[in-house]
């Protein structure tokens, strides 16, 4: 579900940087010639060298795709413990979010940061509506009535309502007409409503975590670190409200899932601003991923999971030699955002009667060939515009102009 932010900078050490074996050439004293220890690394390493943050979206991406198939194709939803995959790797998506997106917001303008990231989600997410309302569920409405004929355009849960009620990213409705039917979600007395695209849900949440990054970015209080304390608090009231008598320990009601996202997002916002202080330690990783491990079997596992999350990922993006996976094509948002409904579409259809050594290859190889057109078609030249801002008449890149990044920043 991740939004695509990616790195500001993948190059390489310059030549001279290097020695014959490919490493750093270590510091001597002039006297004795012996080596010094250079500066500790730090979390930091992830923003000035190459890193393998594509990669890692990506296989969140996949995850979150091969567990929706899975469980719409009629299986039960694969987890460990008290926790699907899937679920966890939303939570993933949001902690590389808050450590990238962070650092996007100290280093721009708030009106170019608010513009970066409407390129980023919204054109590709307008398409993605347009394709469902125009093409999926007729496809749909075609297998369950042998025409089109019906096929509502406008009224209530018509077609273009469905583009633009949902148009601001909050989903109003998820089906068209009542459509999809004889598929496997959502489960009877679920309360989950009918879906063609159920995993659009989660992109308001990261709108909203755009919006509180941009709010403080606009008062100056984003550089001011000790203010995520206050942030953290909030945070944590809404994640113990329900253990409140009645399940309401507070007067108002807050949503878990501003706990559970808010929570992912701000422990990888704390990283990225203390990245400079923070070591890029093996110790800690193993300690981050055993708390991970034991927060499967927690029922709020958020409350465990934030840190550890955030810390694993921008570990495993400076370790993993995976640099160029995802570097230039990132298609973890169409994976993302079409893999539910073509699933949706294929069960319609009776796929899921082949197996799932059938329905899941095809699936995702079809998922993958959108993502990329989505890529290519859609996502690349919107983000292209990124520098239209500091091309308008009257101002100057040095106001704040950053390097191009090569991923779907």
């Amino acid at each position: 579900m991740e939004s695509g932010i990616g790195p500001t900078a993948h190059a390489l050490p310059s030549p001279a940087a290097a020695s014959p074996s490919g490493s750093p050439p270590a510091a001597t004293t002039p006297s004795t010639g012996q080596a010094l220890q250079g500066p500790r690394p730090t979390l930091a390493t992830v923003f000035t060298g190459p890193n393998s943050i594509g990669a890692l979206r990506l296989w969140l991406a996949v995850t979150v795709l091969l567990s929706h198939g899975w469980a719409l194709s009629g299986h039960h939803t694969p987890a460990l413990g008290r926790h699907e995959y899937d679920e966890v790797a939303l939570n993933g998506f949001f902690a590389v979010s808050g450590f990238l997106v962070t650092r996007s917001g100290t280093r721009l303008s708030v009106p170019r940061f608010l513009w970066h990231r409407a390129l980023r989600i919204l054109p590709a997410f307008w398409v993605c509506l347009l394709l469902v309302a125009l093409v999926e569920a007729p496809l749909g409405w075609l297998h369950d009535t042998g025409s089109l004929r019906g096929y509502p355009l406008t009224g209530p849960h018509g077609a273009l309502p469905y583009v633009t009620d949902n148009a601001l990213v909050r989903m109003r409705f998820y089906d068209i007409a009542g459509t999809p039917t004889g598929t496997f979600f959502p489960l009877p007395g679920s309360g989950m409503p009918v879906a063609w695209d159920g995993s659009l849900w989660t992109l308001w949440w990261e709108v909203l975590c755009y919006l509180g990054t941009a709010a403080l970015a606009a008062v100056g209080l984003l550089r001011r670190r000790p203010v995520l304390a206050v942030g953290a608090t909030l945070l944590l009231l809404a994640a113990i409200h329900p253990l409140g008598p009645g399940g309401a320990l507070l007067p108002a009601p807050f949503s878990t899932d501003l706990a559970r996202f808010g929570l992912h997002f701000l422990a990888g916002a704390v990283l990225c601003l203390y990245a400079e202080r923070i070591p890029l330690s093996g110790r800690l990783a193993t300690a981050a991923a055993l708390v991970l491990g034991a927060s499967f079997f927690v029922t709020d596992q958020h409350l465990m999971s934030a840190l550890p999350m955030a810390y694993l990922v921008a570990w495993l993006a400076v370790r993993l030699p995976l640099h160029r996976v995802g570097s230039r094509r990132d298609l973890s948002y169409g994976l993302y955002i079409y893999g539910f409904p073509i699933q949706q579409l294929a069960t319609v259809y009776g796929l899921h009667r082949l197996g799932a050594v059938v329905y899941l290859p095809l699936t995702t190889a079809v998922t993958v060939l959108v993502a990329a057109a989505s890529w290519t078609a859609v996502e690349a030249p919107a983000l292209r515009q990124k520098n239209w801002w500091s091309r308008r008449p009257g101002r100057g890149r040095s106001l704040d102009a950053l390097p191009a990044p090569r991923t779907g920043h």
